[in-house]
């Protein structure tokens, strides 16, 4: 037995699985390599990390806030900047 691999196991929604298998396999693919191809790939490029979900999720509270500041201009952010110096 190999100690350098892992069997991983998990449930989910049948449709679902069904709907992404059939995804996949329209592109030559299987559901086991494309899921470690992903795996890999979030490895990789270290996303989505935890700053990245923050932002995401900070940019949605603001889309939501009625009272938040709009800019027409990046110029007119660096005015604001250099009056509260």
């Amino acid at each position: 037995m190999n100690t350098n691999t892992v069997t991983c196991s998990f449930v989910m929604d049948r449709d679902v699985y069904n709907a992404f298998k059939s995804i996949v396999c329209k592109h030559g693919e299987n559901v086991k390599g494309n899921i470690v191809r992903y795996m890999q790939s979030v490895i990789q490029y270290d996303t989505p990390n935890a700053d990245t979900i923050l932002a995401i999720q900070e940019v949605q509270k603001l889309k939501k806030d009625p009272n938040k500041k709009i800019y027409s201009s990046f110029s007119e952010v660096l005015e604001e900047l250099d009056d509260d110096e």
